[in-house]
């Protein structure tokens, strides 16, 4: 290997002289001032010679000063320099031999490049306590230059030093002589003579080492004691770019030999990942570090965990220590007893993906997501105490969980108390994912329930995002605040919480407002539920009172009331004010509701007997004719039957004839008292139907006769007539009614006329002489008329034969008795 040579001195100041590469001549003459003083000597000074190293350009300078021989100037110097090209400087193999070329190339007539060949003489014997002070300090991050104070040795010190470094750490062994600090050049260690060693700090002065060398100093020196170190350095296959690596080395290498722990085994992953190389020594060293971790996984704490992540796991070449972090994960969560603030920061970390390594945020994500579904409880106690630790991730920390499906189990696990800040913020980003749930239950953490809902208003604007926030927000209502607070609110979402407490609790129904139409809302949804409640509200009849007297129209009241049958006004005192107030399309309803609580009445004997305003009285009165309500009052309460039937019903003749008809189908004994009044009622309004009605019915039931009685002057002829002698009334009857009596009466029995069962010659007359044509009444009608004008049978034989065959007969045994045939 050819090194080339620069000689310089005094010409024109200080300058190349001559060298033994003209083509470098460029290169040489800019190097000059590398090899000149490194400045102004002190008058008086006495400095020896001395090597200097720097590097210029692409080359290692190895300079030997000394003061010039031709010139006796002070300052002036005489210096030769030999120019080794970088990439080459590795493969010198004696740089002390170099050393000593230069040193005596001064004086050499013919200049001529060094020719390094001969190998390096193996430095043997105890370091000097120097060598491994400047050792230490080349290692270490001492402050620069360090100080050796005299000449005397600093020399061949470093001359050791740079031949025994690792070859690849010879450009970093930089020196010179030194007057002054900050001088030119960048030296890593410098000789000044003691005159001048005050004008340096204490911290740069080197002293001898007073103790052996450490694994590390041993090491950069080649020493027996450091060949261990370096063969890890090997295997690793480490790069020694800078002195300073040793450090990291030597780290490396204790965590490797020393007994393993977690934070040793994640240190020792981190180093290899970052500073060995891909030869197969260290692919094998590296999967048995990453095997050494992984082995520590049952000790591991979070603060572990979070240490990993910025380990550089790609040139691992294995996924299998990102699986033990997210088996780890889920482990931790379904074992967590007391969180740390570790925990709290894993989560938060986890959810935003802030570690650097991708492959953290992944398993960890992935270790997160599978105990949420593993134990959903646990891992929303984690998030709530994340939550409450660290406000400022209550974002990242919420949109993870929930896209894990974790909505339920935040919600329910809520803590019972959250500072308003944080219950603030955990709404308005759970309202922005439309988590309403979550929402309402933080909200109702950190306020009363009032407030709750106030702060839940004015995120939740939809229905659909009010009725799961509100439920939420007031889940620490008690029912009495939840009912005030549906009332005062009058929301729809309030309501129904209010209605499910009213239905646990009943006795809440005795607070019934029935001014209050969300009262009403509430008792429409509690009846939805058990129908019983109705039998519970109080103060039915005052309260109905109290909403006519308040002209309330709102159908919210109104329609309860006859949904569930409380629209019964019939005993409300001020009831006739009603029928302006009730909805259009609900007054049927209440109509009928009303009707039939006044029937009730009736039947129980509490009915107000004031005359039915209308509409009432109508509907009263329809349902009375369709009921046989009247008869079994009729029973029970004679007194009040006779006020009905004069008061509301019957109010028409034909309805009358329906209410004899139902004391006729019932078998039910009509009183006398009872009857007499009917019969009143009869003659009072001239109901002739009725009055003919009663007439037949007395024909079979004898209590009739009392009705017939009373109305015998609205009687027709044909109703009284038969029973003029059972009501022991005498009758003044004419003799043309008699014979169209006694006409109607025979075509009743002989419906087919004189010839049915042979009554007209029975009694003398002569079939031949009749004229059968028409029907039955026609020919009696034609043969009477004979029997009144004398011909055919005797008017006596006539009506001897019929009581022969209808000795029962009323009418003809009247016509007899009375002789009203004449």
């Amino acid at each position: 290997m050819r090194i080339h040579k620069a000689w310089y001195g005094p010409k024109g100041g200080h300058a190349l002289l001559y060298c033994t590469d003209p083509g470098l001549q460029s290169t040489f003459r800019q190097a000059a001032w590398l090899t000149d003083l490194p400045g102004n000597a002190p008058t008086g000074l006495t400095w020896a010679p001395y090597f200097r190293t720097a590097i210029h350009d692409d080359y290692f300078v190895l300079v030997h000063t000394r003061p010039s021989q031709a010139s006796d100037r002070a300052g002036m110097v005489d210096s030769v320099a030999a120019f080794v090209p970088l990439n080459e400087l590795p493969q010198v193999p004696d740089l002390r031999a170099l050393a000593s070329n230069v040193r005596e190339s001064h004086d050499n007539q013919t200049p001529a490049p060094f020719e390094a060949t001969a190998d390096a003489q193996e430095v043997t014997g105890t370091p000097q306590p120097m060598l491994l002070s400047i050792a230490e300090a080349l290692i270490s991050a001492t402050a620069r230059p360090v100080v050796h104070v005299g000449q005397e040795g600093f020399d061949e010190i470093m001359m050791d030093l740079l031949q025994l470094v690792p070859r690849q750490l010879r450009r970093e062994i930089l020196f010179s002589l030194s007057f002054s600090p900050g001088e030119p050049g960048s030296p890593f260690a410098v000789a000044t003579p003691r005159e001048q060693a005050s004008r340096f700090a204490p911290a740069q002065v080197l002293k001898p080492s007073e103790t052996s060398p450490t694994a590390r100093v041993a090491a950069i020196l080649n020493r027996q004691e450091g060949r261990p170190l370096l063969e890890f350095v090997q295997q690793a296959g480490f790069d020694l770019q800078s002195p300073g690596a040793f450090i990291l080395l030597e780290r490396a290498f204790q965590l490797w030999t020393d007994s393993t722990s977690v934070e040793n085994a994640i240190t020792l992953v981190r180093l290899l990942a970052a500073k060995s190389s891909d030869v197969p020594t260290a692919r094998e060293l590296r999967g048995a570090a990453l095997d050494r971790l992984i082995s520590t996984s049952e000790q591991w704490t979070p603060t572990d965990v979070l240490a990993m992540r910025n380990l550089q796991l790609e040139r691992f070449e294995s996924d299998a220590l990102a699986q033990a972090l997210q088996d780890w994960i889920v482990r931790r969560v379904g074992s967590m007893r007391g969180l740390l603030p570790e925990d709290h920061q894993l989560l938060a970390q986890a959810s935003r993906a802030a570690a650097q390594q991708n492959w953290w945020n992944q398993r960890a994500q992935g270790g997160l997501a599978l105990a949420c579904n593993a134990t959903p409880a646990a891992m929303s106690s984690l998030a709530w105490g994340a939550i409450v630790a660290l406000p400022q991730d209550i974002e990242p920390v919420i949109s993870f969980l929930l896209k894990q499906t974790l909505l339920t189990a935040l919600s329910e696990n809520t803590p019972t108390t959250l500072a308003t800040a944080v219950a603030q913020k955990v709404a308005q980003v759970s309202a922005g994912h439309q988590a309403w749930e979550l929402c309402g239950a933080a909200l109702a953490a950190a306020y009363s329930p009032a407030e709750a809902l106030r702060e839940v208003l004015k995120v939740a604007t939809t229905k659909v995002a009010r009725r799961a926030a509100i439920e939420q927000a007031l889940k620490n209502a008690t029912p009495t605040e939840l009912l005030a607070l549906a009332v005062s609110e009058d929301l729809e979402e309030v309501t129904v919480l209010a209605a499910k407490a009213v239905v646990s609790r009943p006795s809440l129904i005795g607070d019934f407002d029935w001014t209050s139409p969300v009262w009403f809302d509430i008792l429409q949804r509690v009846v939805d539920k058990r129908r019983s409640a109705v039998a519970e509200v109080p103060n039915r009849v005052k309260g109905l009172q109290s909403i006519i007297t308040a002209s309330l129209t709102s159908e919210r009241i109104w329609t309860p009331l006859v949904n569930m049958g409380l629209a019964d006004l019939s005993k409300v005192p001020n009831r006739a004010d009603a029928w302006e107030l009730i909805p259009n399309k609900l007054q049927r309803d209440t109509l009928s509701l009303t009707a039939k609580g006044w029937i009730a009445s009736l039947l129980d004997g509490s009915a107000q007997m004031a005359a039915l305003e209308e509409p009432l009285g109508g509907e009263a009165r329809k349902m009375l004719r369709s009921s046989n309500v009247l008869t079994t009052v009729a029973q029970k309460h004679p007194a009040l039957f006779i006020s009905v039937i004069n008061e509301v019903h019957p109010c028409s003749d034909h309805d009358c004839v329906s209410l004899l008809d139902s004391f006729a189908s019932n078998g039910r004994w009509l009183a006398p008292a009872l009857a007499s009044a009917i019969g009143a009622l009869i003659r009072e309004r001239l109901w002739r139907s009725a009055a003919s009605r009663a007439a037949s019915l007395a024909q079979t039931r004898d209590e009739f006769l009392v009705v017939c009685k009373e109305c015998l002057d609205v009687m027709s002829l044909w109703d009284w007539f038969p029973l003029s002698l059972r009501v022991g009334r005498a009758l003044q009857v004419r003799e043309d009614d008699a014979w169209k009596i006694f006409e109607e009466t025979l075509a009743k029995l002989y419906p087919s006329g004189p010839t049915d069962q042979e009554v007209w010659s029975r009694s003398g007359g002569r079939n031949e002489e009749l004229i059968q044509e028409g029907n039955g009444i026609a020919q009696w009608h034609r043969c009477l008329k004979q029997v009144r004008s004398g011909n055919g049978p005797l008017l006596s034989k006539l009506l001897n034969t019929a009581l022969q065959d209808f000795s029962n007969n009323s009418v003809l045994q009247i016509l007899r008795d009375n002789r009203a045939l004449g």
